[in-house]
């Protein structure tokens, strides 16, 4: 019955990217029934099933902002007059469903991890063997319709970004953001390898290196400015508090400077595409994500405490665009989740968001002892806020599941290590250890 559940979770995994990153509402329930078998599995199970009191927390918190979206979409909102002409609208009466529908699930794909990782101690291994299996199936996907010439996402035919490699998602920043995490995720597994000597630890683990090299090079050619900027960031931190015996702090820095160094001059001989890409920052005359964010600033400014609502992104930056904004595009993002969110909800819940994922964060890195392990976390975390700020795509499941699964699962294998020590301590014949408090 267990392999049962973890399948189901690991199957999300692998699907996602494949579904056009498990946004559209029918890939969404499509991972939504498989979470609803993995968790019936798990309560199937002979045994009690062992629920944390984070896990309350989180579905209290997704209860709230579904409470909170249904008047935000009842007919009561005063707006301006143009272009609505009505003292009171719903700008999206039905939008809070599919938020929910989205929340609930990624609620239940949290706890399934957690009740999983409370069985198994090594999910996080699984989880990041997993997701470097879904990006070597994207990039066979990429590569494939490259060398073949297809101007397709495996969907619909490919209109933008030609020559941009995206696999299946249909966007390079996507793309690039779950090459990114194969990267993290192949370093985790190279880390894994207690061999004393880099010679036996290459011997031993040296195929994940390889692998990492092969998605590098795909993120490159997905010519994702902001993926290249997280895979930098990301793997500097995980190679900095990964630590080394005998190897001198000041000196593994330096390696590290000169080793960004080298990869980003490589990579501008390697790929001008995407050097080209990194220069076109500086044109005036380009339609940036500044114009972007500063019709978002107005939005939000114009009703900071309520907000718009669910799914009213579209039409409340159209209202509020900028003169230098494309009139024509439909612009169903500020490309900034933190603004999207204040967009939605209202400033006063985006800060009670942004409080209590501190404090989840905070609670899950004291929580974690070993250091690669800690790693991971930080940097990952690192990596999805960096994604966060620069675009929407964090928000498919695609990428939000590696983050929340590992995340979930590595605190999940804490805390059964710390609530096991006083029972070692008990069978040894010793004073068992007091329980420490890992959940505040």
């Amino acid at each position: 019955m267990l392999w049962l559940a973890q399948t189901c979770l690991m199957a999300q995994i692998i699907l996602a990217p494949l579904l056009l990153g498990g946004l559209r509402p029918w890939a969404l329930a499509i991972l939504a029934i498989l979470t609803g078998i993995g968790m019936l599995v798990i309560c199937l199970r002979p045994g009690p099933v062992q629920i944390g009191k984070h896990l309350l927390y989180l579905w209290i918190g997704i209860a709230g902002l579904i409470g909170w979206s249904i008047p935000q979409s009842l007919p009561i909102w005063p707006v301006q007059a143009y272009p609505f002409n009505a003292p009171h609208i719903a700008l999206a009466p039905y939008g809070w469903l599919n938020m929910a529908t989205y929340l609930i699930w990624l609620g239940g794909v949290a706890s399934l991890t957690a009740l999983l990782a409370r069985l198994n101690n090594h999910l996080n291994i699984t989880i990041a063997r997993t997701t470097v299996i879904t990006c070597a199936v994207q990039v066979t996907l990429a590569a494939g319709t490259d060398l073949m010439g297809w101007q397709t996402t495996f969907w619909f035919a490919k209109q933008v970004h030609l020559g941009d490699w995206i696999g299946s998602f249909a966007n390079r920043t996507a793309f690039g953001n779950l090459m990114a995490f194969g990267i993290l995720a192949c370093l985790f597994l190279y880390d894994q390898s207690r061999a004393l000597s880099t010679s036996k630890r290459l011997d031993q683990a040296g195929g994940w290196l390889a692998i990492g090299l092969l998605f590098a090079t795909a993120l490159v050619q997905s010519h994702s400015r902001l993926a290249f900027i997280m895979a930098l960031v990301g793997g500097a931190l995980f190679i900095i508090l990964t630590p080394r015996e005998n190897v001198q702090s000041i000196k593994r820095l330096i390696v590290i400077a000169l080793g960004i160094i080298a990869t980003i001059a490589v990579t501008a001989f390697a790929s001008p595409e995407l050097f080209t890409r990194f220069t076109d920052l500086a044109r005036n005359d380009l339609i940036q994500r500044d114009d972007l964010w500063i019709t978002a600033l107005h939005a939000i400014a114009e009703r900071p405490l309520t907000g718009w609502g669910a799914d009213s992104i579209g039409l409340v930056i159209a209202h509020f665009a900028t003169p230098d904004l494309n009139a024509n595009a439909h612009w169903f993002s500020s490309h900034n989740l933190w603004l999207d969110g204040a967009i939605v909800f209202g400033v006063p819940v985006m800060l009670i968001l942004l409080a209590a994922l501190t404090l989840a964060i905070k609670t899950v890195l004291a929580t974690c002892r070993q250091p690669d392990t800690r790693a991971l976390l930080i940097a990952l975390l690192a990596m999805a806020m960096l994604g966060s700020m620069g675009d929407w795509v964090m928000v498919m499941p695609a990428l939000i599941l590696p983050v929340v699964m590992l995340g979930m699962a590595s605190f999940e294998a804490a805390v059964a290590a710390h609530h096991a020590m006083p029972a070692r301590g008990d069978h040894a014949g010793q004073s068992p250890a007091p329980d420490p408090e890992v959940l505040r």
